[in-house]
């Protein structure tokens, strides 16, 4: 049997999930690829904590460590993986490899991953498999190791990164009443990003039409930092040939504990100019953390014939709302589940399924 050499690449440490993005299956940098593989993490035998995502991408084992109950933390991670079934024998590769002592028990300190001092929700790496090739045959048996300790958790409002605090992604984008015949005013994904407006591109932004609205969400959980002289939220806005008696008005409100809760309503006008026929519209935000914002849009007009949009050129979160976690001391031993190792305790390992190459 071939035994390959694993090394440890750490390619992110994330304290705090949006919802709903667990994984990602759609990285192009993969050669061949399968869907992430998801395992049980139990402590103390049977208590689940967790779940161990794997997948073989390239000539990597990508995994991740997720807590899925709340109150536990990741303190440690172990982590190795060979193309051999743990055996009591003298030429297996776990024994060979010193991953197992010769009563077939694990050695976990000796695995190619070991990460210590940690206190986290999600962790992910990445194990190099060297010339080892699942796709040709050979199987790969996992063992995913980590320790688990009740911990505490404290929410935090801190600045957001400047390049990083403009809405990502939209959902339930309804188109009200609109005004002239141009479909690129109404196109969602135009307002995401940085505001055009700041580059002097005054032709890309989302219209909303009167009483439509749009749901944006963030990088992370945003916030409001408590000081009402400094804006939490700023909402660009493009609009031509201003007429006093156009009323281009818009109703934000902030998605917070199951619900929508009001956040404040603003004429365009109100804002400061950037440039020309750019305004921004200035908010606070209430001192919980936010999934996700609704704008919508309750424009009025000196006549009944006329129809006004709020035009949405980017908006930007000035603080986002992050988990800070203290472990305790009491803490478990954990095992993604699988088969038992052939010692006299507890431990396991996980044959990974065989492959489907692009």
């Amino acid at each position: 049997m071939k035994k390959f050499l694993v090394g440890f690449i750490l390619f992110s440490m994330v304290v705090s999930v949006i919802p709903g993005a667990v994984v990602d299956d759609t990285d192009i940098t993969c050669i061949w690829r399968m869907e992430w593989e998801p395992y049980d993490l139990y402590a103390g035998q049977n208590e689940l904590v967790g779940k161990v995502w794997v997948r073989v991408c390239g000539d990597s084992l990508e995994y991740k460590y997720e807590i899925t109950e709340p109150g536990w933390c990741i303190s440690e991670v172990h982590l190795n993986a060979l193309n051999e079934i743990p055996e009591l024998s003298e030429n297996n590769s776990w024994y060979t490899g010193k991953y197992m002592t010769k009563s077939g028990n694990p050695k976990v300190g000796k695995f190619e991953v070991n990460e210590e001092g940690l206190c986290t929700t999600e962790y992910s790496g990445s194990l190099n498999l060297d010339e080892f090739n699942p796709c040709l045959g050979d199987k790969l048996y996992i063992a995913a190791h980590a320790v688990v300790c009740r911990c505490d958790i404290e929410k935090k409002c801190v600045e957001a990164d400047e390049d990083e605090s403009w809405v990502v992604g939209f959902e339930n984008y309804i188109i009200g009443d609109s005004t002239g015949n141009d479909v690129n005013r109404y196109d969602p994904y135009r307002c995401l990003g940085v505001a055009n407006v700041l580059s002097g591109d005054r032709e890309n932004f989302t219209s909303l039409g009167r009483n439509g609205s749009i749901e944006l969400f963030f990088e992370n959980e945003i916030c409001g930092d408590g000081n009402e002289c400094t804006p939490d939220l700023e909402v660009y806005e493009i609009t031509y040939n201003q007429n006093k008696n156009w009323k281009e008005l818009i109703l934000v409100e902030a998605y917070y504990e199951g619900g929508y809760h009001y956040v404040g309503t603003a004429l365009n006008a109100d804002g400061s100019t950037a440039v020309d026929n750019a305004f921004i519209n200035y908010f606070n935000l209430p001192c919980e953390c936010i999934e996700k914002i609704r704008i919508t849009d309750m424009s009025t007009g000196a006549s009944g014939d006329q129809v006004f949009d709020y035009d949405i050129d980017g908006v930007k979160a000035n603080y986002w709302c992050t988990s800070e976690y203290t472990c305790t001391d009491d803490c478990e031993t954990a095992w993604g589940n699988g088969t038992s190792f052939p010692g006299n305790n507890w431990a396991m390992y996980f044959e990974y399924p065989n492959c489907m190459c692009d």
